[in-house]
């Protein structure tokens, strides 16, 4: 049978830092699309973000977002455009390589002392981002109102002598 897990949030931090049950349960959620489901991978990640300020919960997701963004430009050798998208990319190849069998600590250290298989394995599965939107114009269509009326017009013309049936 299967069983259902709902997550619940890790302990918080000690409550000298001021990190209050929100804050934790958002840096939890965020690091959670990575793949990480430890409490110990939590707490480690948790405290690596706040290190020993506590944050509101939109600004702690703020400072995992630049702090994941910066470790990611690092670790891949790209460069931080801010706009998201290194940040959406670097997911989904961290995910894809599942490099959350590394555990935390890889994302604690310094992008320099990643480990080269976990390096090689999370630029193979870098998506390719998609090519920027660019205006363009629609070509004209034409719109048939009755299909079986144009067949029925090519039919008859295609009776008459020296006629084109296409127009």
């Amino acid at each position: 049978m299967d069983t259902v897990k709902t997550p619940t949030p890790s302990p918080a931090l000690p409550l000298a830092t001021g990190v209050t049950p929100e804050t934790r349960e958002a840096l939890d959620a965020f690091f959670r699309s990575f793949g990480f489901t430890t409490d110990d991978d939590l707490s480690r990640l948790a405290a690596w973000v706040l290190g020993t300020r506590g944050a509101l919960a939109r600004d702690a997701v703020a400072l995992a977002r630049e702090q994941m963004e910066a470790w990611l430009a690092g670790a891949l050798g790209l460069a931080s455009t801010g706009g998201g998208s290194l940040l959406a990319r670097g997911r989904a190849a961290f995910v894809l390589c599942e490099g959350v069998r590394w555990g935390a600590g890889v994302l604690t250290a310094a992008p320099s002392a990643l480990p080269a298989e976990l390096a090689r394995a999370l630029r193979a599965a870098l998506p390719v981002p998609a090519p920027r939107e660019l205006p363009t114009t629609m070509p004209e269509q034409q719109l048939v109102l009755w299909p079986l009326g144009e067949l029925f017009r090519r039919w008859w013309r295609a009776g008459e002598p020296d006629v084109s049936i296409s127009r």
